[in-house]
């Protein structure tokens, strides 16, 4: 630019300050509000897109994917709402990313529960357990059948807990016992004691009171009338159900995803917060939509 130009220009701005009174500071443009998010820089929406896609579908986005949700988010101006957009989208609502979802969280609950055994090892058990329990039919050996029919029924309901979820016939609830009732859950925890300190780890972030423990064993060894927590119970599946149906278990569920995805510790406050986020049903699909779309989740700074 020409230097005389730059030398006007900046004359005739001073002359506009000095002929208003004020500072340079004191100039105030109505009607221009800077977006709370135009700053951010595309490395982190890019970054942001990567994380949300790994956490909730289990894979990096494909480079058309990348994109197209970049530009999405652009156009929503990195607001909450258009993060919501997203999420639902690989929650789902995009049929495209149904299976790809429901795999993905599969595998966070075999990770939790069953230390790794994920979908094919849990089908292939199924198809193992079913051909014993053929094999003892055609052999007359009518405990062996019995026996291994009822095996594959509880590892077809934990194969089948996370669909059975997506469409609403079961709670969150019933997904976190079906997978701490299965024959792998059985394997890695080999014994009442084993599986007592087990279901209130994983279900709960604690270990059973010595009291607690007592009650617990006398049902679940013994199938002993006992209480537990408040609740009646006498065998290990009323001791399941008396654990997912304890209000421990909604703060245990809120307290796994919270601090997964956040990769902090939260507070009580917090926890406080997010209970009344998944309801009395324990939404968990609610929780990951309110944490991913987060400023504190999405790091625009």
């Amino acid at each position: 630019m020409h230097p005389f130009i730059v030398s006007f220009r900046t004359i005739f701005l001073l002359g506009l300050i000095g002929l208003s009174g004020c500072s340079p500071e004191g100039i105030v443009f109505e009607n221009n509000t800077v977006p709370a998010y135009s700053g951010v820089p595309t490395v982190l929406v890019d970054a942001y897109l990567t994380r949300v896609f790994i956490d909730l579908i289990g894979r990096e986005p494909l480079a058309m994917e990348l994109e197209a949700e970049r530009a999405a988010l652009r156009a929503g101006e990195l607001e909450i709402e258009a993060r919501s957009l997203l999420v639902e989208r690989l929650m789902g609502a995009d049929l495209q990313y149904v299976a790809l979802y429901d795999r993905k969280l599969s595998d966070d609950m075999s990770g939790r529960f069953l230390q790794g055994f994920g979908q094919e090892a849990m089908e292939s058990e199924l198809e193992s357990l079913l051909n014993r329990a053929t094999q003892d039919s055609l052999q007359g050996n009518t405990s062996g059948y019995l026996y291994f029919t009822q095996q594959a029924l509880r590892m077809q309901s934990a194969l089948q807990a996370v669909g059975d979820y997506r469409t609403n016939a079961i709670s969150w609830r019933e997904v976190s016992r079906r997978y701490c009732d299965n024959i792998f859950y059985d394997e890695i925890n080999m014994n009442s004691f084993n599986f007592i300190n087990a279901t209130f780890d994983d279900l709960f972030g604690r270990y059973p009171t010595e009291s607690e423990f007592d009650q617990a064993y006398s049902a679940v060894e013994l199938n002993a009338p006992s209480v537990l927590l408040g609740t009646p119970i006498s065998n290990s599946a009323e001791y399941l159900q008396a654990l997912v149906n304890n209000v421990e278990f909604d703060e245990g569920a809120v307290r796994w995803w919270a601090e997964r995805l956040l990769v902090r510790p939260i507070t009580d406050a917090e926890m406080v917060s997010w209970k009344q986020t998944v309801g009395a049903e324990v939404d968990i699909r609610a929780l990951q939509q309110l944490l991913i779309t987060s400023d504190e989740y999405a790091d625009f700074q």
